[in-house]
């Protein structure tokens, strides 16, 4: 007896112990999600921040290398960013001097042109900032002149107050600067319509952060007191985020049925019982703070075993729009550009692969939740979760540094004075002809004695080809405009000597010589850059070719049926023949794909594609519409009943199975057979929609009649 109380109090202690743990425990993950939503609120906050600033620094670059900017070119400069978050900016503005004077866009913000910006109230004082910092600057949220109220993120044009630009003279613009909507800001980051557990307010003005001005305390909340205070910083200044949880004491109730658990619990567990459960719950809390290890990463995270999803953090879920279930296949989700997907481990198996050997991760294209694909840099790293080898997955969103990167490079390749890095020939060419300096391709691994410099044009080209270069050469000085040719020259006019360069080889050159407009060691000379765009005329070749073919079976497409009806058709008209054209639709395709794979099926097209190509002759034409459809269009026929030998040869392709070849099985052999609709010109129609609909209505009968057969879609089928 006292042994059976002594047991029923130990579990009663044990009970009432696990009890308060568990208790503990839920608080604690309550205040750890409370935490983590206010983290990620704060990430939120500071993307759209910088996404806006690094815009902003953009645009000043762009100003600072255009100096003569005009109203267009800044509209065009200004548009690339607008249409991005047309929602969130509200105007995109550049600053001569004190005075606002270019906006973008227009309509709406007639008001804060010609504002003078030293002299408002609200503004003046961020202005001055800009200008004695060289800094950026994000203030307010204010006032604006054209209406509502936002944040204004100016960035300097010149980082130095002694920068001039490349011709000398000082460059007349002196900040630019975006005008956010503060109320689409709250909305993107997430702070409205808000947290029901968080009360939530946001401190420091102008980005003076956590001894600014409160401005934005929708709840009235007691800033003094806000337990969570996290710094929102930023390119430009810092905020802080004021969050107080809202008591819930549902967040540590139990159900009734623990407490029925406990009064009815076997006085009989024992201790090894116990360490059993005591282990699991270990073992799950160590799951637990992984999860929220995860979940506070401000970068989309996922964790992957072999090729399933373990994992995924909040921050991934905003960002592609999907929520994946634990052990949902990673390929499954569609949100890496396949294009991409060659770069990466096969099967997206990271379990297998290696750590990369790039430091900086793999740049691949990301869907986002509204469509568009973002560049991110993906890196994955092996971890342990929850006893199983898994992989840490991270996307960090690079797409404004990419755009911002294009945009300069853009920039930079307008400014003739970076010779050196261009590809192709630069030559410095004076007006008698004579080759003054050299840069780029064509100076790299010459002979000092056998370059170009110091001979003329004359001398380094054949008689036709020299007048022709001289009189370009002089038409750009005469008129002082740049222009642009394309020609042909054997390489070796200017590459004599250069390891692999033939002596008789012909090459493409796009060339642009412009003018230069100060005197080049004394003499009149232009700047003769050549680019050797050989590769490119043949790609451009090849794909004139490709665009008539099916990429999959190398037969004709759609494109090259809609050619060739109308010339078929035509001949059939002189002879006074008719035209055939077969709808072949394969019969039970789909398991093909559903039991070995996609691959698989595409071979077993490929390998009918060549076998139905035998069977036609030489002016009969097989096209494939697309998945397990073709068509072939017959040259004219005298008789109908050349029609039926041409289906018979057709069918005669389907009585051999096909040998296939699936990567994880031993080779198979598939029979397939198909359903065949026939429509003759001109009797069941004169346009190819009306042959290829009545042939589909044909081919759909004998799909109802049980496949593999053929049906003719009027009385002019053969033996009717």
């Amino acid at each position: 007896m006292v042994a059976a109380l002594f047991a029923a109090l130990l579990f009663a202690l044990l009970f009432l112990a696990i009890d308060h743990g568990w208790k503990q425990q839920m608080a604690e993950r309550y205040e750890q999600s409370l935490a983590t939503e206010a983290n990620s609120l704060r990430s939120r906050l500071e993307s759209v921040l910088n996404a806006s600033v690094h815009a902003t620094i953009g645009l000043a670059a762009y100003a600072y290398v255009h100096p003569e900017l005009n109203e267009e070119e800044f509209a065009r400069a200004a548009e690339r960013l607008y249409r991005g978050q047309p929602e969130l900016i509200r105007s995109l503005t550049l600053a001569r001097g004190e005075i606002l004077e270019l906006v973008y866009p227009r309509a709406g913000n007639e008001g804060a042109i010609g504002l003078n910006l030293a002299e408002h109230p609200q503004q003046s004082a961020s202005f001055h900032r800009v200008l004695e910092s060289r800094e950026t600057v994000v203030a307010g949220p204010w006032p604006l002149a054209q209406g509502g109220r936002g944040l204004l993120v100016r960035a300097p044009v010149l980082t130095e107050a002694e920068d001039e630009d490349v011709s000398g003279s000082a460059n007349p613009w002196s900040l630019s600067s975006i005008a956010l909507d503060f109320d689409t800001l709250l909305r993107q980051a997430g702070l409205v319509p808000g947290s029901e557990r968080l009360k939530l307010a946001l401190r420091g003005r102008d980005g003076t952060g956590a001894e600014g001005e409160v401005f934005y305390n929708p709840q009235a909340l007691d800033v003094e007191s806000a337990p969570l205070q996290l710094d929102v910083t930023f390119a430009g200044g810092q905020w802080r985020l004021l969050a107080k949880p809202v008591p819930s004491p549902s967040a540590t109730a139990r159900p009734a049925a623990w407490w029925v658990l406990g009064a009815v619990g076997l006085m009989a567990v024992s201790g090894y019982t116990f360490r059993i459960g005591q282990g699991m719950r270990q073992r799950r809390e160590a799951l637990s703070r992984y999860q929220a290890l995860v979940n506070r990463l401000e970068d989309a995270t996922l964790v992957v075993a072999g090729r399933r999803v373990l994992w995924a953090n909040p921050a991934f879920a905003r960002m592609t729009g999907v929520s994946p279930n634990p052990g949902q296949a990673l390929a499954t989700l569609d949100v890496i550009h396949p294009a991409d997907r060659p770069r990466l481990p096969p099967d997206l198996d990271f379990t297998r692969a290696a750590v990369p050997e790039e430091p900086r991760g793999r740049e691949i294209r990301v869907k986002a939740a509204d469509g568009d694909q973002r560049f991110h840099l993906l890196r994955w790293v092996p971890i342990d979760w929850d006893g199983q080898r898994a992989c840490l997955l991270s996307f960090v969103d690079v797409h404004e540094n990419r755009m911002l990167f294009n945009a300069l490079s853009e920039a930079r390749d307008l400014q003739d004075a970076l010779f050196e890095a261009m590809p192709g020939d630069a030559l410095v060419i004076d007006a008698s002809g004579l080759v003054r300096r050299v840069f780029g391709e064509a100076r790299h691994g010459r002979d000092p004695h056998t370059t170009a410099v110091g001979h003329t044009l004359a001398e380094l080209l054949p008689p036709e080809v020299a007048d022709r270069f001289s009189d370009i050469v002089q038409r750009a000085l005469r008129e002082g405009a740049m222009q642009e040719l394309e020609y042909r020259l054997q390489a070796s006019a200017f590459h004599a000597g250069e390891p692999g360069v033939a002596a008789d080889e012909t090459r493409w050159y796009e060339a642009r010589v412009r003018p230069i407009h100060t005197p080049f060691e004394g003499s009149a000379a232009v700047v003769w850059h050549a680019l050797d765009v050989t590769e490119r005329k043949q790609l451009e070749e090849r794909m004139q070719a490709l665009a008539w073919e099916d990429p999959l079976t190398g037969t004709a497409n759609r494109a090259a049926l809609d050619r060739a009806f109308p010339r078929l058709a035509a001949r059939a008209d002189r002879r006074e023949g008719q035209l055939a054209l077969l709808f072949i639709d394969l019969d039970r395709f789909k398991p093909v794909n559903d039991q070995y794979g996609h691959a698989v099926g595409d071979e077993l097209l490929r390998l009918l594609a060549r076998r139905l190509a035998g069977s036609l002759r030489t002016d009969d034409l097989l096209v494939r519409l697309g998945g397990d459809e073709f068509i072939v269009l017959s040259a004219p026929l005298h008789h109908a009943e050349e029609a039926t030998r041409l289906v018979e040869r057709l069918q005669e392709a389907f009585r051999e199975p096909f040998e296939l070849h699936p990567g994880h099985m031993d080779t198979v052999e598939v029979s397939l057979s198909c359903s065949i609709g026939v429509a003759f010109y001109p009797g069941d129609g004169q346009r190819l929609a009306d042959l290829m609909m009545a042939a589909d209505h044909a081919m759909y009968r004998v799909k109802a009649a049980g496949r593999n057969d053929v049906a003719y879609a009027s009385s002019e089928a053969p033996g009717a």
